[in-house]
């Protein structure tokens, strides 16, 4: 600390800020001016974001971008760029949709009956969608408390024959669940699978590799690197009549929720487990039984270690190769940085690729005199807690 503030006291503080510069397209004669006046500002650095730049990646981007980074240059600043052509990063430019479809997200989605036995020769009617394909069907008998289901799965996918499962249904009352991968339960349709690696190489060859073919003199100099603002999971609910939670509130044991899936996640999770996973997947939804935390932490881990490793390492290296650094951020609100949905479920695992941990803290998150008052969020419904802003926010991006 001391020799920070000697650093600071004696005029070598170096740079610590890089504003947002929202670039669209039509404005190419207005760049310098605009470029000078963060330079006046004694920023001298700032990252060029598409607000949305509908030209991004095209001529007029280049255009534009060859303006910027010769006014930069010349001023002896640095230039970050948004990985996308706008946020959330994972749209890919486009990219997914245009060339490659098959690498969109993928979800693990639960569909099921309950059943009175004893009912011999019985058929089930399979609802699956067109582009479902069926994990497994498994029965769980029923407990009276809730929803609760005895921990032993019994197996019925040997007894699906076309839309039906068929089973002698033994005394008792019994779910059946039938488990698809699915891509239902995004609103993210046509994004990058962030737990995929063939899905992530989207993302850089939409925008990362155009603006090495473009700009290679400039990384490592006044091209400083790639900023990834608020990636997620982006998973939601598949039934209608099911609720939604807040966004900020996904989470495993909620019924009717879809859940990032990959093959190699379920062949992490076997191996987690020691056994086959499938029948006992019914435990990310509902209670069954004393295995079920093991079952929602070894799912948790083999997720959020795939984003590490597919996402955020992923362009962390590619970056480190070409000279320039990774930074960015998820949303963090009120704990949603621990959730599914609109973050990663895993703070330090989202960012463990990047150069630098980044937080936000914008639409009055932290209002003067309300330090020990929950109080309105303004950026949408619930409260701000300043137990999270003020006191633990920092200190999570400090800790990485």
């Amino acid at each position: 600390m001391d020799a920070r503030l000697n650093d600071i006291l004696n005029g070598r503080e170096g740079n610590h800020l890089l504003p947002f510069l929202w670039m669209h397209e039509g404005r190419r004669d207005e760049l310098p001016a605009l470029v000078r006046q963060v330079y006046d500002s004694g920023a001298r650095a700032f990252c060029v974001e598409s607000r949305p730049h509908e030209g991004f990646c095209g001529p007029e981007w280049w255009g534009d971008m060859d303006v910027i980074l010769a006014e930069a240059e010349k001023r002896g600043m640095r230039v970050w760029i948004l990985d996308d052509k706008h946020f959330p990063t994972g749209y890919a430019n486009g990219l997914v949709a245009k060339k490659y479809p098959e690498r969109r997200k993928w979800q693990l989605a639960e569909d099921h009956v309950d059943v009175v036995g004893p009912a011999p020769q019985s058929a089930l009617l399979l609802r699956p969608d067109e582009e479902n394909i069926l994990v497994g069907v498994y029965a769980y008998r029923r407990r009276e408390e809730a929803e609760v289901l005895d921990a032993e799965p019994i197996d019925l996918t040997a007894g699906v024959k076309g839309r039906y499962v068929y089973w002698d249904v033994p005394a008792g009352v019994w779910r059946v669940m039938a488990l698809y991968k699915t891509r239902r339960g995004t609103k993210q349709t046509d994004y990058i699978h962030l737990i995929d690696a063939d899905s992530v190489k989207v993302l850089i060859e939409a925008v990362y590799e155009p603006h090495y073919e473009h700009y290679a003199r400039y990384f490592g100099n006044t091209i400083a690197g790639f900023f990834s603002d608020e990636p997620s999971l982006g998973n939601c609910q598949t039934l209608v009549n099911a609720g939604e939670a807040s966004m900020r509130n996904q989470r495993l044991g909620q019924p009717g929720l879809a859940l990032p899936w990959t093959d190699e996640l379920l062949a992490r999770l076997n191996e987690a487990l020691g056994r086959d996973a499938r029948g006992r997947l019914a435990a990310l939804w509902y209670e069954q039984g004393e295995d079920t935390p093991e079952i929602r932490l070894a799912y948790m881990d083999a997720l959020t270690k795939l984003w590490r490793e597919h996402f955020s390492c992923q362009l962390g290296e590619w970056c480190r190769a070409r000279g320039v650094e990774y930074i960015g951020h998820i949303i963090e609100d009120m704990n949603a940085h621990a959730r599914l949905s609109c973050s990663g479920a895993h703070y330090f695992r989202s960012l463990d690729g990047q150069d630098m941990a980044g937080i936000d803290v914008v639409l009055h998150q932290i209002m003067p005199g309300l330090a020990h008052y929950q109080h309105a969020m303004i950026s949408g419904s619930g409260v701000s807690d300043p137990a999270f802003f003020q006191y633990v926010l920092a200190r999570l991006a400090a800790s990485h």
